[in-house]
Formats: C-alpha cells, structure tokens, sequence
C-alpha cells in the first residue's frame, strides 16, 4: 500500500482521504474475503456457518489494515474494539481503526456489513462526526497502537490474512 496515495494533508486537521484510498479499500475488501478463513475469523464465530463472511472478520481484518498504513497516518491511528449504535440498536464487539482522537477522527471500518443494519454499506471511511449525524455511532471500549496490537491475541490471525494478502499483492505486481 506504501506506493499509493493514500492521504492528503487538507485544510483540516489529519488527512483527507482520497478517492483512489476509496477504490483501494473496495479492492482490499474483495481481496480479504477470498482469504478470510475458520484461521482468520474470532473464535467465537466459527460455530455459526449462517453467519454473514465478514463476521468475526473484523478484528484480523482491522489489525491487518492498520498496518498497510503509511507510518505517518499509523502513528495515528487506533485498532479499536467496542460498539456501533445505529439507530439506538447497539450492535457488540466490533473492530475497526480510528485515524486521530477528537470528533473530527477518521473511522475506517471494512467488515460493517457483517451487521444487517449496515449490510448496505461496502465499508466505513468517514468521520466520525459525519456518521454520528447519521445516526451512526462508533463506540471504542479499547484502542490499541501499531505497537500495542502485536501484544493482542488478535495478531496471530491478522498474520494468517497477512500471508495470504502478500499473495493477492503479488499477483497484482504481475500484471
């Protein structure tokens, strides 16, 4: 991910995210679900195979993400794991990242749809103050940096997805 443009520093503070970062997580997405796997998913999902495939995803899902992270926005950046209220329906134990620490954060959530109240979304990359007006609220509970998350027991299987995406990458350097 370090070769493209990701960010743009913008009139506000923290980044900007470009449209190409936008197409990228479309293609992220895509490419995480063929890897996403019973090695991936959060041990307490693997009993539910009517589960949507991106349940139990979002914590290796997150923590991968994370990392792709040019340094500059990494060291801003938040693995979160808490709630979201959509609507005053809370729906638990999610994971996601946050760029930043005041309403104006960035949060970028790729494995959303895993809830049906927001099934009609391919990801979150917004602020959080714009989505709080949409009656979408993003709760963290922990937050974690780059560095406190290889601590996490979450690592180990955002290291499986790492191997595999390494794969996706290097096929796409082929063509």
């Amino acid at each position: 991910m370090p070769q493209c443009a990701l960010a743009a520093a913008g009139p506000e503070s923290g980044p900007r995210f470009s449209t190409r970062f936008r197409r990228q997580l479309h293609a992220y997405r895509a490419a995480l679900s063929l890897e996403w796997s019973d090695s991936t998913v959060h041990p307490d999902f693997r009993s539910d195979p009517d589960r949507p495939l991106s349940a139990g995803q979002c914590g290796a899902t997150s923590a991968w993400l994370m990392h792709q992270l040019p340094w500059v926005l990494r060291i801003r950046a938040r693995y979160c794991v808490g709630d979201i209220v959509v609507e005053d329906q809370t729906l638990p134990f999610h994971c996601w990242i946050e760029i930043g620490r005041s309403a104006d954060r960035w949060i970028i959530d790729v494995t959303c749809d895993q809830f049906e109240l927001l099934a009609d979304r391919a990801f979150v990359c917004d602020r959080h103050c714009r989505l709080s007006a949409l009656s979408i609220e993003y709760n963290a509970v922990l937050r974690l940096s780059a560095r406190q998350l290889r601590s996490d027991p979450v690592w180990g299987r955002a290291q499986v997805l790492a191997a595999g995406m390494a794969r996706w990458f290097e096929r796409r350097s082929r063509r």
